[in-house]
């Protein structure tokens, strides 16, 4: 890429998928099981909302420190990759290589594995995401008592149904 560094954009991605691979499951599970002291939430996009405000803020600062502490302070682009960041490859924070299989080729599949997978969480969390907002309620069950399915999107006089007319000349 001639205006990201390489380097960083992998980074990024694994990073991302491996967020994205426990929100998935913290996802499907914030309707089973709540920490104690949190009150449980209908659906998970409101579990901020009615989480206490005192714990919001301890995971603020608790994400906040564990990202900046990661890098050495280093956070940006330009400067993640600089000097001690330049000799590791992207997404080794040096944490759990202990697990890492010993033959290269066997590590590399790992990679590739990891990879994938969080790029199929990214997906995974955004379809979750979207239903309970299509729903408008919980993820399960896939279909809430007495959901009559998205309401006024197909309508002629919606914006969405002005679009799929072409009556708004897009």
């Amino acid at each position: 890429s001639d205006t990201f560094d390489v380097k960083w954009l992998r980074e990024s991605e694994l990073k991302h998928g491996r967020v994205c691979m426990l929100a998935t499951i913290g996802f499907v599970a914030e309707q089973y099981v709540q920490f104690p002291g949190f009150p449980a939430a209908e659906d998970a996009l409101q579990a901020i909302y009615v989480a206490p405000v005192n714990m919001t803020a301890l995971l603020l600062v608790a994400a906040g420190y564990i990202e900046s502490s990661t890098y050495g302070g280093k956070l940006t682009m330009l400067d993640m990759f600089e000097g001690e960041g330049a000799k590791r490859a992207p997404g080794d924070l040096n944490f759990g290589k202990r697990f890492l299989p010993t033959d290269k080729a066997e590590a590399d599949l790992l990679a590739t594995k990891e990879l994938n997978n969080g790029r199929l969480a990214m997906l995974a969390f955004s379809g979750m995401v979207h239903h309970n907002l299509v729903v408008k309620g919980p993820l399960f069950p896939l279909f809430p008592e007495g959901w009559e399915g998205p309401q006024g999107s197909w309508d002629l006089d919606s914006t969405a149904g002005a679009l799929n007319s072409g009556r708004l000349g897009l």
